[in-house]
């Protein structure tokens, strides 16, 4: 019996039959950019849609209003679209279309000659009456705030931006930015106490 000889079997025969699917790895924020900046309107969906609920409820707090605060991140979303192409850094989109909101929010109020005020037709959760009225209080304490420290506590509390963050948004100093928060806070505090006495 005489040994057989073993041929390799060719990668190019091997491969005749086998069907080669190729995912493409999802966009980052700067390619999104890219993308929206050369018209791709799905593109900017993509990149917006994970701050519009933030956005939204930032809105409201500064505008009072729920049609207002709609007007104002439709306002934002039309001015971040047709900003896009002046926006140096792609990969800074979520800060800068923070900035359109709270700027449209503003020019919003400005426009109506409203203060700022917190939606006090949220419904409390009816299971807890002590966070009921307590939310109302600190409601009506929001309210006798100044526009300005509003504005800082919404960054700042609500977004959750850090303070170098609120002074990028604001563009002012981290360090007047640490200065007003805890000013701010201390006048939240006091208006708060002042409402339960009442």
């Amino acid at each position: 019996m005489s040994a057989r000889k073993i041929e390799p079997i060719e990668a190019r025969t091997a491969l005749i039959n086998v069907e080669v699917v190729l995912d493409h790895p999802p966009l980052t924020n700067s390619g999104l950019v890219a993308a929206a900046v050369a018209g791709d309107r799905d593109a900017f969906r993509q990149l917006v849609e994970t701050d519009l609920p933030a956005a939204l409820g930032t809105a409201r707090i500064v505008t009072r209003s729920e049609a207002d605060a709609a007007d104002a991140v439709q306002d934002a979303l039309l001015s971040a679209w047709k900003g896009l192409p002046s926006l140096r850094d792609h990969d800074a989109f979520r800060p800068w279309f923070r900035r359109q909101v709270v700027r449209s929010a503003l020019r919003t109020i400005e426009r109506r000659s409203r203060s700022i005020e917190l939606d006090a037709d949220i419904p409390a959760p009816v299971d807890d009456l002590d966070r009921a009225i307590d939310r109302r209080v600190l409601e009506r304490a929001f309210e006798a705030l100044a526009p300005k420290d509003r504005i800082l506590l919404t960054l700042h509390h609500f977004w959750g931006l850090s303070i170098d963050e609120t002074a990028a948004h604001l563009g002012i100093p981290a360090g007047t930015v640490k200065s007003r928060v805890h000013y701010a806070m201390e006048r939240l505090r006091a208006a708060f106490a002042a409402e339960e006495r009442r």
